[in-house]
């Protein structure tokens, strides 16, 4: 029974190596280059993970031309603005635009001052209501 178990679990993390990209570049420093980029962009497929960590068809597309550009001798600028061009700000881990930095503050303090106003009305509308408990409210039965 215990082997049984040992080859069911071996098994089961066989496939945890098709994550490595198996293919390797032959100059070492375009390798570098080449693990840095897919380092640095998202897979849009998955959630959070980079295109080197993941064995998504949509990584594996990435790396491809990753690696296809980067035997062709194009610049880390240049890939990065093509996958800017091709799939949006969101392939890069580290956005460019400073406006995908600070919107989600922009919008907290929105909503923050959404409610902050609606509290303050409430406030006011009771501070001059001068009915009595259970006085009928003009307007129809509330029940």
């Amino acid at each position: 029974m215990k082997r049984l178990l040992a080859i069911v679990l071996l098994l089961g993390f066989a496939g945890a190596g098709f994550a490595i990209d198996p293919e390797r570049l032959d100059d070492p420093v375009q390798q570098a280059r080449y693990e840095r980029l897919i380092h640095e962009m998202r897979c849009l497929k998955c959630q959070g993970e980079t295109v080197a960590d993941t064995p998504a068809l949509f990584a594996v597309d990435i790396r491809r031309q990753v690696r296809a550009m980067v035997k062709d001798g194009r610049s880390d600028e240049e890939i990065e603005q093509y996958m800017v061009d091709r799939y949006g700000e969101l392939i890069l881990l580290r956005p460019r635009s400073l406006w995908l930095w600070i919107a989600p503050a922009v919008l907290l303090l929105g909503g923050a001052l959404v409610a902050w106003r609606i509290l303050g009305q409430r406030r006011q509308l009771l501070a001059t209501d001068d009915s009595e408990p259970g006085e009928d409210v003009p307007g129809g039965d509330l029940r």
